[in-house]
């Protein structure tokens, strides 16, 4: 009777001991050393930076740890930054991964400088990048604006939708709140 009881126990502590093993992956941090990247662009790929535009995504091998990495159009603006275009970085950086993918790689997701200096990630979402930092974008000032305009477009599209599934979909039932309370009102 005893044995059935700590079978379930034994299996909630071995799926405890694993998710949070998945999640301390994520947050340990790795040198950073490479001898080359990959960037993958629309049209082609190449061992040569050639900016953004067209840029899909980068991948490099971190010989520190011998972990093949994918790094996202953002962090290759980053690792731009970071080395002043040059992509070599002779004192390493510091790094954190996503959890292992199914596929054997692992996103590149921070960096920082042995100094303890985070790397802000050049990001055309980011509001507060500085004029240096906009440097490292082909067309910045456009990109705003594309992605300004997409954003404006998917949340005037979302209240097109809320408006009509609210109009479509009308309760008999509200909601009120007054002076002495709140509560539910019946709307025949």
């Amino acid at each position: 009777m005893k044995v059935k009881a700590i079978i379930p126990i034994l299996l909630l502590c071995i799926i405890s001991i694993a998710g949070s093993a998945a999640l301390e992956e994520k947050d340990v941090e790795h040198e950073f050393n490479t001898t080359g990247f990959i960037f993958e662009y629309n049209d082609h790929n190449t061992s040569t930076y050639e900016g953004d535009s067209g840029l899909i995504l980068g991948y490099c091998n971190n010989t520190a740890d011998n972990t093949s990495l994918i790094i996202p159009k953002e962090r290759v603006r980053t690792l731009a930054y970071a080395s002043n275009g040059t992509f070599k970085f002779p004192d390493g950086l510091i790094i954190k991964l996503s959890v292992k993918r199914d596929d054997g790689k692992y996103v590149l997701l921070q960096m920082r400088h042995h100094n303890g200096t985070w790397i802000p990630i050049l990001d055309i979402e980011n509001d507060d990048l500085t004029n240096e930092q906009k440097k490292y974008f082909d067309d910045y000032y456009q990109q705003k604006s594309d992605y300004n305009a997409k954003q404006e477009e998917f949340a005037t599209k979302h209240l097109r939708d809320e408006y009509k599934y609210s109009n479509g979909h009308k309760s008999k039932y509200g909601y009120y709140m007054g002076s002495n309370g709140y509560g539910l009102i019946y709307n025949p």
